[in-house]
């Protein structure tokens, strides 16, 4: 018995075992997990799924000077986020990604209640998520943007994804912009990483829709492929009954929880 202590206290003193601790729990992950929680997220979400003030501006029609613009920061990571600018304006149907805790039911879903999952559905961990919207079909281009404030490459791990009750409505039913889907319709959700250049790393997608059946829980996407990247553009690829000679026709938002990004 005493030479067995002798030869684990060899071990341990050498480096041979991986992990030789007085403490045998789990080890700590090597990443960070922003879950939208807590105070300062809390005070992020709009009193008003549209047309809100923090979304929208004073006015509702979105705001006019880079002053107070809507965006946020995770203390910990520096990931971040800020209403896009177009046309000297900033507003959230220029793309962006808002920080929400609302629910409707599916047959509700619609722009007024853009922000909302399906009622039943919670978040992934806890009360809140956010909501990115945007997108570039070749035109406009209003892809939401997460990077990081510090300007500072990051590794993301990975980060979890489901369909809000506008986009779920509009492909089980169709609406008055889209049609509902058939057994050929395909929509991704994808998300590329991009140098401090603005050069891609790389492109991860995810199907959001699947011929007539949707992605109706929390789905993880990988996205440690992508390497150290300073941003991270949200876009979409789909078939082409999801479109008209304008565009892209279904609702262009994903819900987004627990995003990990590696210390």
């Amino acid at each position: 018995m005493k030479k067995y202590f002798y030869l684990l206290a060899l071990v341990c003193a050498t480096g041979f075992l991986a992990s030789c601790s007085e403490d045998d729990g789990p080890e700590e992950p090597n990443y960070e997990t922003v879950d939208f929680e807590g105070d300062y997220w809390n005070a992020l979400i709009d009193s008003k799924q549209t047309m809100g003030k923090l979304l929208y501006g004073e006015s509702g029609m979105g705001y006019e000077e880079d002053n107070g613009v809507y965006e946020w920061t995770d203390a910990t990571t520096k990931l971040h986020s800020k209403l896009n600018e177009s046309y000297g304006s900033w507003a959230y149907w220029n793309g962006g990604v808002a920080v929400s805790n609302y629910t409707c039911n599916i047959a509700d879903g619609g722009p007024n209640t853009q922000l909302s999952l399906p009622t039943g559905m919670a978040a992934h961990s806890g009360n809140n998520f956010v909501v990115a919207y945007g997108y570039n079909d070749g035109g406009w281009d209003s892809c939401p943007v997460i990077d990081f404030k510090d300007g500072v490459a990051r590794k993301i791990k990975g980060l979890w994804v489901t369909n809000n009750s506008y986009f779920l409505n509009s492909l089980s039913n169709g609406d008055s912009y889209n049609s509902a889907a058939t057994d050929a319709t395909f929509i991704d959700v994808t998300f590329e990483g991009f140098d401090a250049a603005g050069i891609s790393q790389g492109k991860v997608k995810c199907r959001l829709q699947d011929g007539k059946t949707s992605l109706t829980d929390w789905k993880y996407v990988d996205l440690s492929s992508l390497g150290a990247v300073n941003s991270l553009k949200v876009n979409y690829e789909f078939s082409d009954d999801q479109k008209n000679s304008h565009g892209f026709t279904a609702p262009a938002y994903v819900a987004i929880d627990d995003v990990q990004i590696y210390k």
